[in-house]
């Protein structure tokens, strides 16, 4: 029997073997380790570089003594050799009878190779007595790689990236306030307008006579000026990183130079130079043109603040997207482009998903030539969390990840959105991947979006006497405009390469890189996003007459109706012949966009609505397809090894992977099916349902891996695996059988039980859970009842009626229409449905010359009105009957 501190030994072995390309220190059984007793030895200490945290792994033979020699080194303090510091993270493994039983160490080491299987968990805490736990009960079961990557994210400390997050946010805040002041003592100098140019914000001038307006106006310019000390910041953070590399100055050096010992205006812009002579303009360039349009006395407090900041955030910003988080709240047109910021837990259990551990790690080709897509980008952390894996894959595989960074940030990383400061921030994250590895250019890519402005020979926007950039116009007159990656719907239409002036690359040699982009169609190993979801028109079952903006999802940066027309009809041509979809927002038009760049055998991630599972629609009599079902289709027809993720939580903001959505989503992955693969095979879906969402990023890594066993143990239609983390269940997978023109329902479901007993209602037979016999029920379709009446937005937005609340004896065409949850402000004198028999609650009035129309519509008058949207609260009925037949609603069943 092989002794403990021999397999102790063979542990620290096999960690460091996997990780022999990294800066972590990792020894056994070591004396003189704990300041207050030298004499005893955790079994394996892990240490790294400042900021990074020491960690201890615990072994034990007896599984009930883990959890008590773990917890007993938390808040024991290290000897300054060893850092010095407190420890807060422990690992307690249990080491399984088979290792137990080797005879020597040489012979446990080779089980340790063979993938031998731990059990383990995570204590973190300052004390014995008090600390959490992870999993909450039970062990995590994996091999020594498995353990490997346990310990990464178990140690991350989540304490100091939000108070990091916290500390950014003010400091930008504060320092934003004094931008903002200068602006308003320096109207001349236009220092907001100029900033806002950069940035492609708006900075109104705030003349309007509407008080409403002058606060939107306020409020505008308040987070252009935010955005612009968030970059800032960034960049000085990232300088503090670079402190002595080729001679880089930190800010310690350069308040040295200072006569007052303070950071100027010109210091910082020359060190900014110097920097960018080296490398690094993805991170310092748009920093530097930011900074040198305020003033010099105005910039020298702000540069207090933010360089004060900068050293508050400097250790967090090398483990998270801390100024990413912040930045992606600071959007002006955050509501019209739906840009929904991925919570780091939702992409890194996305990217597990996705990302195939199959492949040959351990050749550092693999990883340089797996190429990663984010062409709706937004501040990076999704192209950041996929690269980080890939990584890591290399890395447990004995790789020097470091190795293959400059190639791949010129070829193998393309990350596209139409906000510069974002591209800037997805440039910066990439780049502190390995910070000190200089690379030429990267594919860090700006999409110009809306009207075409004019530049001079040097590419500088032309102004015209009012300070408005002027536009370019076609031979008629009218806007030339521009879609941003919306482009990539015709990629076969598009030269091999995006010609310089068409956009913006950030590179080594300048913002606009003289290196071109290259962008063929399936080309990409992953393409992973987040894609905003604007609707081309307003859709809302309250809207006004007046519809503003007219195109939502062609409304950023102050375009104007004319143009958000242009590139409708734009948009519509491209689309022509893919799934892109009007009525489904840009959902469908970036899943084309998707499809269009994954190379055979690749795999797409999306994050979408859970409408897209089950939305849209088939036309058995025209036999078209409609909405979201084309995007499903498109899925059965060219993608295998389909997954599903959703959330079973009756909060739908729960139930979001995007941190700040208001409806719930889901993470759709596929692979597309190889070059000469059959598509006459079966069709199948793992559909997986989550009890919440993963809370960290340990927890979200180790929820991808037991998904892909339960994965692996569902393989017959209608199989159920469930979801363990230790003895937590954490949701269930099912496997489904999928069709064409079907509807995607096995979503957002807690018990898998259920999905059995509505199967058989469906048949006609309603079984209890504790009743021997199945009651028979009759069931049908309401297309067997009767014809769907019209959608409400062809009843009042572009039909013949203008809707009016109340509804009288006198009314000529009563409706009933607020079935839709009723906000506080509008729950005066309206009474939300709790019965099924109900009345009416609006009229409609004709539109001048709309009356033969209106007669019609009158025609789908009926009793029955079905819920558009039925949901779990106030107006939960999912159907209504008014005793008048002459009463219409938004969906009504003759």
């Amino acid at each position: 029997m092989v002794r403990e501190d021999q397999l102790n030994g063979r542990i620290a072995s096999a960690i460091r073997k996997r990780l022999v390309h990294t800066t972590w220190d990792v020894s056994e059984e070591t004396d003189g380790v704990f300041q207050d007793n030298t004499r005893e030895r955790p079994d394996v200490l892990i240490t790294r570089p400042a900021p990074e945290p020491p960690i201890i792994l615990e072994n034990e033979y007896i599984l009930a003594q883990v959890e008590q020699d773990a917890v007993k080194r938390l808040g024991r303090t290290l000897e300054p050799k060893y850092g010095g510091k407190a420890i807060n993270t422990v690992i307690g493994i249990h080491s399984p009878k088979a290792l137990q039983d080797s005879p020597d160490g040489d012979e446990a080491a080779k089980l340790l190779d063979n993938g031998v299987i731990l059990q383990y968990a995570v204590y973190t805490g300052n004390s014995p007595t008090q600390f959490d736990r992870f999993p909450k009960s039970g062990f995590i079961q994996g091999d020594i790689r498995n353990l490997i990557e346990f310990i990464r994210p178990a140690v991350e400390p989540a304490d100091i990236i939000q108070r990091a997050a916290d500390d950014l946010a003010r400091g930008a805040d504060t320092a934003a306030k004094m931008l903002t002041d200068a602006d308003a003592l320096n109207p001349e100098m236009q220092i907001g307008v100029k900033i806002a140019e950069k940035l492609r914000q708006p900075w109104p001038i705030g003349t309007s006579d509407d008080p409403k307006q002058r606060t939107a106006d306020r409020e505008a310019c308040r987070q252009t000026a935010n955005m612009t000390t968030t970059i800032i910041i960034n960049a000085l953070a990232y300088q503090q990183i670079l402190d002595k590399h080729k001679g880089i100055k930190g800010f310690t050096q350069l308040r040295e130079s200072a006569q007052d010992g303070q950071l100027t205006q010109d210091l910082v812009i020359k060190e900014f130079n110097h920097i960018l002579n080296i490398n690094y303009w993805p991170i310092f360039y748009i920093a530097k043109e930011l900074l040198i349009q305020i003033p010099a006395t105005a910039a020298k407090n702000m540069l207090r603040i933010m360089a004060e900041t900068a050293d508050k955030i400097f250790h967090a910003i090398q483990h998270s997207d801390v100024a990413g988080t912040v930045f992606q709240k600071l959007i002006a047109d955050r509501k019209t482009l739906k840009t929904y910021y991925t919570t780091p837990e939702a992409a890194t259990l996305m990217t597990h998903l996705a990302i195939p551990e199959d492949l040959d790690w351990t050749d550092s080709e693999t990883l340089s030539n797996y190429s990663i897509a984010d062409y709706a980008c937004g501040s990076g952390g999704l192209v950041l969390a996929a690269y980080q894996r890939i990584r890591d894959l290399h890395r447990l595989h004995g790789g020097d990840p470091d190795a293959c960074h400059s190639f791949m940030m010129r070829h193998s990383l393309t990350a596209c959105d139409i906000m510069p400061a974002g591209v800037h921030l997805t440039a910066s994250l990439l780049s502190s991947v390995a910070p000190k590895v200089t690379y030429d250019t990267t594919r860090c890519v700006i999409f110009p979006f809306g009207g075409k402005q004019k530049v001079d020979e040097n590419g500088q926007i032309i102004f015209n006497e009012n300070g408005i950039p002027e536009k370019e116009t076609d031979d008629k007159g009218r806007p030339r405009v521009e879609l941003g990656s919306l482009r990539l719907l015709k990629p076969k239409q598009i030269q091999a390469v995006f010609p310089q002036d068409e956009q913006a690359s950030l590179g080594a040699q300048g913002e606009r890189s003289s290196i071109e982009v290259d962008m063929p169609p399936l080309s990409q190993s992953l393409v992973v996003m987040n894609p905003p979801f604007t609707k081309p028109t307003k859709h809302s079952p309250r809207s006004s007459d007046n519809v503003d903006p007219k195109n939502p999802a062609f409304a950023s940066f102050g375009t104007t109706d004319e143009e958000q027309r242009l590139m409708k009809q734009k948009e519509s041509m491209l689309g022509k012949g893919t799934i892109s979809d009007g009525n489904a927002g840009l959902g469908t038009t970036f899943a084309a966009i998707a499809h269009n760049m994954v190379k055979p055998g690749g795999h797409i991630a999306l994050i979408l609505p859970t409408a897209a599972m089950m939305g849209g629609s088939y036309d058995r009599r025209k036999n078209q397809v409609y909405s979201w079902q084309r995007l499903r289709n498109l899925i059965c027809e060219h993608y295998e090894n389909i997954v599903v993720v959703s959330v079973a939580q009756p909060c739908v903001r729960d139930s979001a992977f995007s941190a700040d959505s208001n409806f719930p989503d889901c993470i759709v992955i596929a692979q597309s099916l190889a070059t000469g693969a059959s598509k006459a095979r079966r069709h199948f879906a793992h559909f997986v349902n989550l009890t919440e969402m993963p809370k960290t990023k340990l927890d979200a890594q180790e929820t991808a891996r037991t998904i892909k066993a339960a994965i692996r143990a569902a393989q017959e239609p209608g199989d159920s695996s469930l979801i363990h983390i230790g003895d937590d269940n954490v949701g269930f997978v099912r496997l489904e059988t999928i069709s064409f023109n079907r509807r995607w329902t096995t979503l957002r479901i807690a018990n898998s039980g259920l999905i059995e007993r509505i199967r058989m209602l469906a048949q006609g037979a309603l079984r209890l859970p504790q009743s021997e016999c199945d009651i028979p029920i009759p069931m049908t379709t309401l297309e067997k009842l009767g014809s769907v009446g019209p959608l409400h937005r062809d009843i009042v937005e572009r039909g013949p009626f203008i809707r009016r609340d109340g509804c009288g004896a006198d009314s000529e065409y009563p409706m009933l229409w607020n079935h839709y949850p009723i906000k506080k402000s509008e729950q005066k004198d309206k009474d939300p449905q709790k019965s099924m028999l109900t009345r009416p609650d609006s009229n409609g009035e004709v539109r001048k010359g709309k009356r033969t129309a209106a007669r019609a519509m009158w025609n789908n008058a009926a009793h029955l009105h079905i819920n558009a949207r039925f949901n779990f609260n106030a107006n939960s009925t999912s159907a209504a009957y008014t005793a008048q037949k002459s009463v219409f609603s938004p969906c009504s069943v003759n």
